[in-house]
């Protein structure tokens, strides 16, 4: 028998995915009820409006990316990036789904306070786990900083994935976003590419 947590889990799971694929306006609680096997009612126990679905799904988005970021912290500078960005190869999968936070970008004039803050919540989570790793692999001299902060690179590295996921799904290609992920990585290992080549 389903405990409350597992109804609110599955709805959460099916809602996101939604999400990534359609947008939120294309969530409704009907088609959430028919594919989770419950009845609509049974939504509004958990979430009072698309509105309160949203932040949650949102929330426990961020919550897991900060947590793969405290997973990352044994690894080296590079091999953590990698980490990073292999969350968008293999679990956000280019062409099929937008990343949770992107994916509500195409309404962004449409959103409530409340869900463009928790975006913002989420956007800033990468950028700061980003910027972490970005700071390690130059002290380090891993990563060549070409005299930005560390900060603008992460802007950076995030700006790149996020409108390759797009492109990608546009193009209905995984090369775009696949090369996308090779030049972010060359970049930010210039030196060390140079050196291996001289």
């Amino acid at each position: 028998m389903k405990t409350p947590n597992d109804t609110r889990s599955a709805i959460l799971d099916v809602a996101q995915d939604l999400v990534q694929r359609q947008s939120i306006s294309g969530v409704s609680f009907q088609e959430l009820a028919n594919r989770i096997g419950i009845k609509k009612g049974s939504l509004y126990y958990h979430f009072e409006s698309k509105d309160d679905l949203a932040v949650a799904l949102l929330e426990r988005a961020t919550s897991e990316m900060k947590e793969s970021f405290v997973r990352g912290t044994a690894k080296t500078p590079l091999e953590r990036l990698n980490y990073f960005l292999n969350i968008y190869q293999h679990h956000i999968i280019p062409t099929e789904k937008l990343c949770p936070g992107g994916a509500f970008a195409g309404e962004w004039g449409k959103l409530s306070s409340p869900v463009k803050a928790q975006v913002n919540r989420l956007i800033d989570a990468q950028v700061k786990g980003v910027s972490e790793i970005l700071s390690e692999g130059i002290e380090s001299g891993v990563f060549n900083d070409h005299a930005k902060t560390v900060e603008e690179l992460a802007q950076w590295v995030i700006a790149c994935v996020q409108g390759a996921l797009v492109t990608s799904r546009i193009s209905e290609s995984k090369v775009i976003f696949e090369s996308t992920l090779t030049i972010i990585t060359e970049y930010l290992c210039f030196n060390e590419i140079k050196s291996q080549k001289s």
